[in-house]
């Protein structure tokens, strides 16, 4: 799976279509760079030194290079929703927002596709049974299991 993108560097996976598996890909890449806890954490209060002085923060450079894998792993029409944010926390809910609600707009719509299945005039029962059985199979991708007996009641 690793290529390298436009711009020279290694891409592990793009988010695409299936924000599941980029999830799962970015993830590893995150730990795989140890910096997979600032995506799960919020930035903690800055500390000082014994005289005053700011710390080096540690946590905010591994925040930036968490935000900077999340970045370079998005086709550039998400770019802008995980430009806008200032952790790798932000981005990652980002793009978990926006793909769960696609992805749930593209339930409805599988759905209501699967209870308005009819047969065709001149279609063959093997074509609507395929038909029936790929839609079966997109809404399992989604998450959503439809048992066989309903379905095949609906073919017939």
């Amino acid at each position: 799976m690793l290529e390298y993108g436009r711009y020279g560097g290694p891409r592990f996976a793009w988010l695409d279509d299936d924000y599941k598996v980029w999830a799962v890909y970015c993830r590893a890449q995150l730990i795989k760079e140890k910096v997979w806890s600032a995506v799960g954490t919020d930035r903690p209060a800055s500390g000082s030194d014994s005289k005053g002085n700011l710390v080096a923060d540690p946590w905010g450079i591994m925040n930036e290079s968490a935000l900077a894998t999340i970045q370079t792993s998005v086709k550039p029409v998400h770019l802008h929703s995980v430009k806008a944010v200032s952790t790798a926390k932000d981005a990652w809910d980002a793009l978990k927002d926006i793909f769960e609600a696609r992805d749930n707009a593209r339930l409805l719509h599988l759905m209501r596709e699967l209870s308005n299945l009819e047969k065709d005039g001149d279609e063959t029962i093997m074509k609507d049974t395929s038909r029936a059985k790929g839609i079966r199979q997109e809404l399992a991708m989604l998450g959503n299991q439809v048992d066989e007996n309903p379905l095949v009641l609906q073919i017939l």
